[in-house]
């Protein structure tokens, strides 16, 4: 039987980090790169990470700047910015076997729907990965804290791949929690993304200084409060205390810069889409307003425009 093949699509803080630890756990894992490409064919994937040192020097490092010349893959992990989904067409069609596993680890709603009817899919993987990693420097990863991943699947044959794959995240060391309807755990994550990506861009402020003044952490308890009803319309059922709980490990967790405030920080284009314009609008739909998050919105869309 030949060895499953990986493919990392978009080795950033959680592509690079995610695929580190499957190459550490003896996977076939292959590595597309964009600007970093020739730094790490010199010099390698470094990974600094509080569990250890999960580096690939460059003699072992299978790495690409052009996704044609990449192996069929297994599975896809798509670590890119729903930015950038557009490019998915080129990045992801020439490694497209019958039964690939595409596994999308971003943030947001909606996007396995949209990428199942793109290219014909009959199940797409979802991942949220709940971690706090930053890329530094070329090919220079710095894994802060947590790293556990919940993954699901839109498409009900999807549950067979979808399960292998965690089994091997799990013999990698990472911690994995699968979740039979991916449209529970994208609401979950946006949960803890909508407020605090949001405000720490808007404020210009790491976690901690958020956690450090009363009244945004008001603030967010409410826009939490708006994520919560807005995923009952999608028959997700958010309980209050995992609220509580994700501001308890919110107010512990190391200072923690978002990574939409990174993206503006550095430029980018922020990720609105599918982290808030498709809640809200889907909420709106069925009938829940989210008159908090709308205003965070708006003002992330007159600060992305204000960059671009």
């Amino acid at each position: 039987m030949s060895k499953k093949v990986f493919a990392v699509i978009g080795t950033g803080a959680i592509g690079g980090y995610y695929g580190a630890r499957l190459h550490h756990g003896g996977r076939d894992v292959h590595f597309l790169f964009n600007s970093d490409y020739q730094h790490v064919v010199d010099s390698g994937l470094k990974v600094d990470s509080h569990y250890g040192d999960y580096s690939i020097t460059a003699a072992e490092l299978n790495a690409y700047n052009n996704a044609a010349n990449m192996p069929k893959a297994d599975v896809i992990l798509v670590a890119l910015k729903t930015t950038q989904n557009h490019l998915l067409e080129t990045l992801i069609r020439p490694l497209l076997k019958p039964d690939t596993l595409v596994m999308l680890l971003q943030n947001g709603i909606g996007a396995e729907q949209e990428v199942a009817k793109a290219f014909d899919l009959s199940y797409v993987g979802g991942g949220l990965c709940f971690i706090c990693s930053n890329k530094v420097a070329p090919g220079h990863i710095d894994h802060i804290d947590y790293g556990r991943i919940t993954v699901g699947v839109y498409g009900e044959d999807g549950m067979e791949p979808l399960e292998s794959f965690a089994r091997d995240l799990t013999s990698s060391g990472v911690e994995v929690d699968i979740d039979p309807k991916i449209v529970d755990a994208r609401w979950k994550k946006l949960l803890w993304n909508v407020p605090f990506n949001g405000l720490s861009t808007v404020l210009d402020s790491d976690t901690a200084q958020i956690m450090d003044c009363p009244e945004l952490v008001h603030l967010s308890r409410d826009i939490m409060i708006e994520v919560q009803q807005a995923a009952q319309t999608t028959d997700t059922e958010i309980p209050t205390s995992l609220i509580d709980t994700m501001l308890g490990n919110t107010a512990k967790m190391k200072p923690y810069l978002t990574s939409m405030l990174l993206d503006r920080r550095n430029g980018r284009e922020l990720e609105l889409q599918y982290m808030y314009k498709n809640a809200i609008e889907l909420a709106k739909k069925n009938g829940v307003s989210m008159p908090k998050t709308s205003t965070l919105y708006q003002q992330l869309c007159f600060l992305d425009r204000q960059d671009s």
